[in-house]
């Protein structure tokens, strides 16, 4: 993952956009949702694609709430890691990393084992919960 001195120029500022955040955080919880009632061993690439997703969207919706924006998702992962000490070098590894296997999912038409969603997928859900009360908490 780039650092944050490397990626800032990426990023610009815009007007605090409360209600679309709101769409944002609706949509990742919309589409978190829809990945439940999918047959992990037949679909784990969806379903990690799937959030990947919801972790971009929340993402987006917490930059649009400080004032920000990027069209770069490594640039989204970069800004949590400088501005939101809460999530440790671990979790923003991760969150790269599930960047990281997306692209190849939609780029190289890779697979994901099954068994990525059986260690991971508490790591995934606490990412997710945790980002959504963070916007929720900024929407207030």
């Amino acid at each position: 993952m780039k650092k944050w001195e490397e990626i800032q120029a990426e990023i610009r500022a815009i007007t605090v956009d409360k209600a679309r955040a709101e769409s944002l955080l609706d949509m990742a919880a919309i589409r978190a949702d829809a990945l439940q009632s999918l047959d992990e061993k037949r679909y784990a690439s969806i379903i990690v694609e799937g959030y990947y997703e919801v972790i971009k969207e929340l993402l987006t919706a917490l930059m649009c709430l400080d004032g920000y924006k990027t069209n770069s998702h490594e640039a989204l992962i970069a800004y949590l890691h400088k501005f939101y000490a809460e999530f440790d070098d671990y979790e923003i590894d991760f969150m790269d990393t599930l960047r990281r296997i997306r692209n190849k999912i939609d780029y190289a038409g890779f697979s994901v084992n099954p068994n990525f969603l059986e260690r991971n997928g508490l790591e995934i859900s606490s990412i997710i919960k945790r980002l959504q009360d963070l916007v929720r908490t900024k929407l207030l």
